[in-house]
């Protein structure tokens, strides 16, 4: 059998034509992938060779084999217009959109050097190529303490347990800033024993790019976990999971948090005009920001939240001036 890594994979034109995906797949897990800006072999998670494969195989799918009537083509023939068309169609969002930028950046740059094309149609679009909304850098979102007081009369209240669990699992992003891919893989045991202050210890396992960690649910809503977990461990549902989806035990969709986050936010009446980002994502700013306000230090503030680098938490940090001036 061949080397899957073998250079004949990914460094001919002839294999990038006849069967794209396959030659991405195998030149991402090259060393002529694998190296940082200083020329040094890296390698990657297994996470994103996973989500890099998934990211090109779309790319070739809608453009290389559009189903709009318009021609097949071959990655050579690829146009900046192709790609805007690409990117505008599928509504990325800002972030997702520059990632796919810079990959396809990175790829076409590959074929050029295997002189398989002589311009990247790719180059420039992350400076040129605006916002959805056509304006800069959106504002990262959170939460003031009166928007969180409302946010957390709002939760669900019905008596059916998945109107338990929806409220559970939204105080947990809250009050211990955890990460929609982290939430919905939480498993029973990772919650721990109510604290002499009032809080509660929440194991978080690895999920993407994170890591293992500890971080500390607030006070304000530790009884709401502690009380979902017992009612957790008295459901007859399969598996071992905190918040499952239905009766199959099965895991939520992040979808399916973003909707109800954002329903809980309509409820409590947070404005959409002051926090345009509805997701978990600004819930876990607010834990961050609410956290660094009281006075914990950075370090223990980046163990709550999973950081793996003292940058990420210095973000929070950064904002957190502009906040007490506003």
């Amino acid at each position: 059998m061949a080397d899957p890594t073998s250079s004949s994979l990914f460094d001919t034109p002839r294999i990038w034509n006849a069967a794209p995906t396959e030659a991405f797949a195998a030149w991402l897990v090259s060393d002529a992938f694998a190296v940082n800006r200083r020329g040094e072999r890296q390698q990657l998670r297994d996470s994103s060779v996973r989500v890099y494969r998934a990211m090109f195989s779309k790319f070739a799918r809608e453009v290389l084999v559009p189903e709009d009537g318009r021609p097949p083509k071959q990655l050579p023939a690829v146009s900046a217009d192709d790609i805007r068309r690409f990117l505008d169609t599928n509504a990325l969002t800002k972030g997702i959109r520059h990632r796919y930028i810079k990959l396809l950046e990175r790829t076409f740059d590959h074929l050029a050097s295997i002189g398989m094309m002589e311009a990247n149609p790719a180059r420039g679009l992350a400076i040129r190529q605006p916002t959805r909304s056509g304006a800069g850098n959106e504002k990262t979102m959170w939460l003031s303490q009166a928007q969180q007081d409302a946010v957390l009369a709002a939760l669900p209240s019905g008596e059916g347990w998945k109107a338990q669990r929806s409220r559970a699992m939204i105080a947990a992003v809250l009050g211990g800033g955890l990460k929609v891919s982290e939430v919905i893989r939480l498993p029973i045991n990772s919650v721990g024993a109510r604290q002499e202050d009032g809080s509660l210890l929440l194991d978080v396992y690895p999920a993407g790019a994170g890591r293992m960690h500890r971080t500390r649910v607030s006070a304000q809503v530790a009884g709401i976990l502690a009380q979902w977990r017992a009612t957790r461990e008295g459901l007859p549902l399969p598996g071992k999971l905190l918040f499952p989806a239905g009766p199959t035990g099965g895991g939520l969709h992040p979808a399916t948090v973003y909707r109800q986050v954002k329903a809980v936010l309509a409820e409590a009446g947070i404005p959409e005009d002051l926090v345009k980002r509805r997701g978990a994502r600004t819930l876990r700013n607010s834990f961050a920001i609410r956290q660094l306000e009281t006075g914990a230090a950075p370090a223990l503030v980046g163990e709550y939240l999973g950081h793996r680098a003292d940058r990420s938490t210095r973000y929070y940090t950064d904002l957190l001036p502009k906040n007490r001036k506003g």
